[in-house]
């Protein structure tokens, strides 16, 4: 079993080398398009792919994101893949998974074809940069991150490889989706992780929406700090 992973970047120098490694325990290829970072995670990615040959770097595309990147990399890769192997049609840079994911695919039923995941949404909180914690590299405080929102985050991550897949640039995601498993595959999800990092996010998505993308209508708000949440209203993890 192949399981091939589909990443976006756009300015993730803070936790791409972390995530692509992580990823790297499960996927064999994890193909990498670069959205016009600016802070050197294109760069960053190149130098591990050196060393890592499953890291591949495939695009450096600087115009406006659009949904349909990702379904661009599907096209190029899919004759590398054959009955019973994956896609991860969306792996995020800010997304770890803490388990075994080949063997989590394996015991999927064979009639399912879909995988959606169960994320923990990390936030940072008010008292979090009272104390000083999202201070440094991000390597060195993720441990302390300790809060996320109430409710787990479910969407579709993984797809079973079929010949009768298709994905346009309009679509999210390949079709037909076919039925989605029952179990959800757990995933440990770092959205805002630092000023800085949480005012790079809103900037670019705000201008990703303006260009008309298709997507982030969940993002709202006036600027970073709108992001912050305090730990009463949050689950401790």
């Amino acid at each position: 079993m192949k399981v091939y992973s589909l990443l976006v970047v756009k300015d993730e120098a803070d936790v791409v080398g972390l995530s692509l490694l992580d990823a790297c325990r499960w996927s064999d290829k994890v193909v990498v398009i670069d959205n016009g970072s600016t802070d050197g995670t294109w760069e960053l990615v190149q130098r591990l792919s050196a060393t890592n040959p499953r890291i591949v770097p495939w695009l450096r595309y600087e115009g406006p994101f659009h949904i349909g990147l990702r379904a661009r990399a599907f096209r190029a890769f899919r004759r590398e893949l054959g009955w019973g192997d994956w896609w991860c049609v969306r792996l995020d840079a800010d997304e770890f998974y803490p388990g075994d994911v080949r063997a989590f695919l394996r015991r999927v039923p064979w009639w399912c074809s879909t995988v959606k995941k169960s994320s923990t949404d990390y936030v940072l909180t008010h008292e979090d940069l009272d104390e000083g914690i999202a201070s440094g590299d991000f390597a060195d405080y993720k441990d302390r991150l300790h809060y996320a929102l109430p409710q787990p985050r479910e969407e579709r991550r993984f797809m079973r490889h079929s010949p009768l897949l298709l994905w346009l640039d309009r679509w999210r995601y390949p079709h037909p989706w076919g039925i989605v498993a029952k179990e959800r595959i757990p995933v440990d999800h770092y959205q805002y992780r630092s000023p800085d990092q949480m005012q790079r996010r809103y900037a670019n998505r705000q201008q990703a929406k303006a260009d008309g993308c298709g997507s982030f209508s969940h993002e709202q708000g006036t600027g970073w700090q709108d992001y912050l949440r305090h730990r009463p209203d949050c689950r401790r993890i």
